[in-house]
């Protein structure tokens, strides 16, 4: 009997941690300062994030988050291509999401000397007939405000 109930236990437990995921935590660096900053700037914004290399990790993962994510930080995710051909050819991508409820800007993440260090993305609230445009001028202008914060692209990693 007490075996089994041991084992049951045992069982149950790591069922329980098995399932569970491991969030990760916001950074504390100067990326995500200014990523808290501009949301609180701009409540229109539901997700932005910052892509970046950093000193121990060269695939511009994102190292600064703001958004719902099912209760996970997406911090240290990987850019994908997209966010790579943003960072490579220093173009944009716009477009909206799958379910078609949010309206995605990526911009090439530029210092104060307007060197691309990564991306940022901004992501707003879209219903069908919105104004893309606007979307993509508010986005910029979030892009325009931090690149004089900007000195480096290491200052993005720094502890705050």
């Amino acid at each position: 009997m007490k075996r089994t109930l041991l084992l049951l236990l045992g069982c149950s437990t790591g069922l329980l941690c098995f399932g569970q995921s491991n969030p990760k935590t916001k950074p504390n660096n100067y990326a995500q300062k200014l990523v808290d900053e501009e949301v609180a700037r701009h409540p229109e914004v539901i997700i932005m994030a910052i892509h970046a290399r950093s000193a121990t990790d060269p695939n511009y993962p994102i190292i600064a988050w703001y958004g719902p994510t099912g209760g996970k930080v997406r911090v240290g995710k990987k850019a994908d291509e997209d966010d790579m051909r943003v960072v490579d050819k220093g173009t944009e991508n716009l477009e909206v999401n799958a379910t078609g409820d949010r309206f995605e800007v990526e911009l090439p993440l530029q210092d104060v000397n307007k060197n691309t260090i990564g991306a940022l993305a901004v992501v707003f609230p879209y219903k069908n007939g919105d104004n893309k445009t606007e979307f993509k001028k508010k986005a910029e202008a979030v892009r325009d405000e931090i690149r004089p914060k900007i000195p480096s692209a290491d200052k993005l990693n720094e502890a705050q």
